[in-house]
């Protein structure tokens, strides 16, 4: 037993005192602007923003102040099947990153065998003849002087919490997602409201004009005419009937239901829901680092690094400790006597020396894999900035669109009722009372469909700003922590 805690008292300084070989991982600086580039070139940017803390991100959609908003999302939280996924593959992850750690410790086995050795040859080696039984522990271990096992859990640990960002991911994509469609959904609604109004109005207009035509007041003109458009306008609401159901069809897969779910919760026609976007834009710094797809690319940079680390380790010498006890006998009746006892302790030094290439190729794979994975990062940098600075200007410019055409509908309201008042005294023709109607329907249509794009705007800002909160699995601690 002496001789066994010498040989393993020596491993463990080795082991203490060896080192990891390969680059050691720094979180890489990220080179963005001092401020947006649309924010920057926009009056109603600078009048409506300002810098806003992380925390007012996490659950954007309750700006919206929409009660059923709010319980879809609490519905696709527990049950949206994407998230199954992820949570899934964040349990693989979780596994892998065990049975690294594991490689670090002793492996201990309990066995039984026989052996027979003869020699049918005795001439050659006269007596060579016996059985050897043999029951108990078979102990190796594999002391990690330079760093290989160590950086392969490095990079299991990266791995591991990448794959927990890519489930903040998509959570803010789903959330995103819902809110969107969600949004389309009230928009049809409200737009198939707007179409039955004015196809109301419509009719009763063509049934004036064709009791003027019948009495011989109007003509067969402006009763075609007011015919047509009333068809015309019917002919609309089975097309945004149709995108209705698609988007609360979109809406039952989005929370994990089948088709049909919805029908009766979302059956009352309500508002598009609308929310401010004031005190929500982030400096690009900060946004960087707010968004989960950044956060993925940044931890599998990690590991690319810590398997560079490994790689280079092959190149290294494997020192390993192996160590057996239990009870071997050549008799098999006195193999459970106290003399049949026995432990054995070995240690194994190993020098690569002839593998044609096959390190030295492993090394150059992973630096190349590092090296994508340091490209992809500043790619997906770019893309952050690039889908931020996109979003922001198309929030701000729907919003002034929206406001124009906010507008335009007052005015045209007005103007179908003064060319009404003229009809009726005989001042204007009755073709000017169908396009005021004509042209109220089309920007009536036209703002519902604006008001709709802009919340949907504002919702892809809030999803480039990395908003949305997230039940991730627990964090765990990385190899170095460990």
């Amino acid at each position: 037993m002496i001789k066994i805690n010498k040989i393993a008292g020596l491993c463990m300084v080795i082991a203490l005192g060896g080192c990891a070989v390969g680059p050691d991982y720094r979180r890489p600086a990220a080179v963005v602007p001092d401020r947006w580039q649309a924010e920057a070139g926009d009056e109603l940017g600078q009048a409506m923003f300002e810098p806003v803390e992380p925390e007012a991100l996490k659950k954007w959609w309750e700006g919206f102040a929409d009660s059923r908003l709010d319980w879809l999302i609490d519905q696709a939280l527990s049950d949206n099947l994407d998230l199954k996924i992820t949570l899934a593959r964040i349990d693989q992850a979780r596994a892998a990153r065990t049975a690294a750690r594991a490689q670090l410790f002793p492996s201990v086995d309990v066995g039984a065998g026989i052996q027979r050795s003869d020699n049918p040859f005795p001439g050659f080696a006269p007596g060579i003849k016996f059985n050897l039984f043999e029951m108990g522990f078979d102990a190796l271990w594999e002391i990690d002087l330079f760093g290989r096992l160590q950086r392969r859990l490095e990079a299991a640990s990266a791995e591991l919490e990448a794959m927990e960002a890519q489930y903040n991911q998509t959570w803010v994509t789903l959330t995103a997602d819902l809110a969107r469609s969600y949004i389309e959904y009230r928009s049809f609604q409200n737009q198939l409201r707007i179409t039955h109004a004015n196809l109301a109005a419509q009719q009763k207009t063509q049934t004036l004009i064709e009791k003027l035509f019948e009495a011989g007041v109007g003509t067969r003109y402006d009763a075609v005419r007011a015919r047509a458009q009333t068809e015309a306008t019917r002919a609309q609401i089975p097309y945004l009937e149709s995108w209705l159901i698609a988007a609360l069809r979109q809406l039952e897969v989005l929370i994990g239901q089948p088709p049909g779910a919805l029908a009766t919760v979302l059956r009352e026609p309500d508002g598009v829901p609308m929310a401010s976007g004031q005190a929500m834009l982030a400096s690009p710094a900060a946004t960087i680092w707010h968004r989960p797809d950044l956060r993925i690319a940044e931890r599998q940079l990690a590991a690319a690094t810590a398997l560079q680390g490994a790689a280079v380790a092959e190149l290294f010498p494997r020192l390993s400790l192996s160590a057996f006890l239990g009870l071997r006998n050549t008799d098999i009746e006195s193999l459970f006597k106290s003399a049949a006892f026995s432990y054995n302790a070995a240690a194994g030094l190993f020098q690569p020396l002839l593998n044609f290439g096959r390190i030295r190729a492993g090394i150059d794979q992973a630096d190349a894999r590092q090296q994508e994975a340091y490209l992809v990062f500043e790619k997906a940098v770019l893309e952050a900035l690039r889908e931020t600075e996109t979003a922001l200007t198309r929030y701000l410019k729907e919003e002034v669109r929206r406001q124009a055409l906010a507008r335009s509908v007052a005015d045209l309201h007005e103007a179908v009722r003064l060319s009404q008042l003229r009809f009726q005294v005989g001042a204007v023709s009755f073709l000017d009372v169908l396009d005021a109607q004509r042209n109220l329907y089309s920007v009536e249509i036209e703002l519902a469909r604006s008001e709709a794009k802009a919340s949907t705007d504002l919702i892809a800002l809030y999803k480039a700003l990395g908003g949305g909160v997230a039940m991730a699995a627990p964090p765990t601690e990385t190899a170095l922590e460990k």
